[in-house]
């Protein structure tokens, strides 16, 4: 079963809510501020936290007033979010490769 990762963008920050979609509690929301230097460090915190469950990710993005469209910060940020999320899944994906593979032996 996937996880949820809605990413809301507002003008100052983007939240990022994590829905386990197993009927367990969410897990706290990450809040990266995009105003100054962004610090990525509590999302990979968060994200490294998940390899335990072995879910992939299934990213949505909540941008109301298009500003990864019309804010360069904004579209570098959640491309940069974009290229983790998909390392995630690939590492996830590798992982049950390497489980399937042992169990053919």
């Amino acid at each position: 079963m996937n996880i949820i990762v809605s990413n809301i963008i507002e003008q100052n920050k983007i939240t990022i809510n994590f829905d386990p979609q197993d009927g367990t509690l969410s897990f706290p929301s990450v809040d990266l501020t995009t105003t100054g230097d962004i610090d990525l460090n509590p999302l990979i915190l968060k994200l490294t936290d998940l390899l335990e469950l072995d879910n992939k990710l299934e990213i949505q993005y909540d941008d109301k007033h298009s500003l990864a469209d019309t804010d360069s910060k904004i579209k570098l940020v959640k491309e940069t979010l974009d290229d983790i999320y998909k390392s995630f899944n690939q590492n996830i994906l590798t992982e049950n490769e390497i489980i399937n593979e042992d169990d053919d032996f």
